[in-house]
């Protein structure tokens, strides 16, 4: 079965989508289209690069990705196809690759070439994924180039102190719930914390726990109910740094968003001590 997922900006309100689905179908009628979000802020390209990060692994490898967000045709430099944990990801050379995979990880990427005949970023596309299916040799459709040489969204990638005493980081995405998502995976933060004391410094706020799940608090000296609107980090089942509002609803508790004021970009500082 051939399977091509769309990421976009667009919406649900407006015809765009349907615009790109039909595009699509009426050069492979038989493939089956999968919306994975259309709700992306607009050009946010971490926001999709983490939204597409978290749902890709769940489809059948030699899955083709669409990612159209800042992706115009004549508002970006290259196309990119990248083939990465059987996976095929087309996007703008624009650091939506970022998040999806890192220099260490074995990853194909092509700088597409753009035939005449292709003259939006749907109809380049719906091309390559055509090729793809037809089983064209994957580095006959552009130039082979590193991941190193890709445009790479410096905000995706937490920094690490030189004496490795802590870690910055920055909020990448807000999720339907508010919760703040940290690009700072698990695995480098036990990495570079090496068993140490550690604190979180979040907008005015400093937090020495992360919790294993949302209700684990000390309930001896108080009910869980009384924790209700305490912030708490977490990592998410993304194994990323979430910043979350205990029992968090819009209506009587508020969210890491509205209650502390967090935003896209702000900054997570974590500090480790012996």
């Amino acid at each position: 079965m051939s399977i091509i997922t769309l990421t976009t900006d667009y919406g649900i309100k407006d015809h765009f989508v349907a615009a790109v689905k039909g595009k699509i179908i009426t050069q492979m009628p038989l493939v089956q289209i999968v919306d994975i979000s259309h709700c992306i802020d607009f050009y946010n390209i971490a926001n999709a690069s983490y939204v597409l990060f978290g749902a890709y692994g769940n489809f059948p490898q030699g899955s083709v990705h669409m990612v159209l967000v800042e992706a115009e045709m004549f508002d970006q430099t290259s196309f990119l196809l990248t083939k990465f944990n059987g996976h095929y990801f087309l996007t703008a050379n624009n650091g939506a690759i970022t998040l999806l995979a890192t220099a260490d990880d074995e990853t194909e990427i092509v700088n597409l070439d753009i035939p005449n005949s292709c003259n939006d970023t749907v109809s380049l596309y719906t091309h390559i994924a055509k090729q793809l299916f037809n089983g064209v040799d994957f580095n006959s459709l552009g130039s082979k180039i590193s991941y190193n040489n890709c445009e790479l969204l410096v905000e995706l990638r937490p920094k690490v102190a030189d004496d490795e005493n802590s870690i910055r980081g920055s909020v990448i995405y807000i999720d339907h719930y508010g919760n703040a998502v940290v690009n700072i995976s698990k695995e480098l933060f036990e990495r570079v914390r090496n068993g140490r004391k550690y604190v979180i410094n979040a907008v005015r706020y400093r937090i020495t726990k992360i919790n294993e799940f949302y209700a684990d608090f000390n309930t001896d000296s108080k009910t869980l109910r009384e924790y209700e609107g305490d912030m708490l980090f977490i990592f998410n089942d993304l194994d990323f740094l979430q910043m979350s509002i205990y029992k968090s609803d819009y209506e009587n508790v508020g969210n890491a968003k509205t209650l502390f004021g967090v935003s896209y970009r702000d900054t997570v500082i974590i500090e480790f001590t012996e």
